[in-house]
């Protein structure tokens, strides 16, 4: 074997363990940060959940994933409809127009605030807690939740008066 291809084989040994270690780098930033939302995992979801406006969590296919107390209260979801995937989106909004585009704006990367909805709730899951009119949520911000490499898997509208 000559000098060279020695030298060769040195250098790519060199990329490679660079590329190892920063791999390793990656990994160890993956971890801090799973670490850092596990810690702080109970107090997000308090301030999610004791939120006083209606907040839910779906995906692309408008299947909720999570919400909030408020928007459990309001329209009647079960931690079992959830669980189960028996609650969509797109059931609630099919003929509000502004709603139904900026849920899609929303996995194209875009919040859109809405303002002037009427009643964008009403229509959700027919086994409301309560059969008094819902409340009448004027507004909503719509947003995406992008992955690390920016894909966008989730979206999250938040209903206000």
């Amino acid at each position: 074997m000559g000098e060279k291809t020695k030298e060769q084989l040195l250098l790519e040994l060199l990329e490679l363990q660079k590329e190892l270690e920063e791999k390793v780098q990656y990994h160890d930033q993956m971890i801090r940060r799973f670490q850092m939302l596990t810690a702080n995992e109970g107090l997000f979801s308090q301030i999610i959940d004791f939120c006083p406006y209606p907040i839910a969590v779906f995906t692309l296919q408008g299947i909720l994933e999570t919400v909030n107390n408020a928007f459990a209260a309001e329209t009647g979801a079960t931690p079992e409809d959830l669980g189960a995937g028996r609650l969509n989106i797109y059931h609630c909004i099919f003929d509000n127009i502004a709603l139904a585009s900026a849920v899609r704006q929303a996995f194209a990367g875009e919040t859109c605030f809405l303002d002037d909805l009427k009643y964008p709730l009403f229509r959700f899951p027919e086994k409301r807690k309560n059969d008094s009119k819902p409340k009448n949520y004027r507004k909503a911000i719509v947003f995406p939740i992008s992955a690390e490499d920016g894909l966008v898997m989730h979206s999250v509208a938040v209903f206000t008066i």
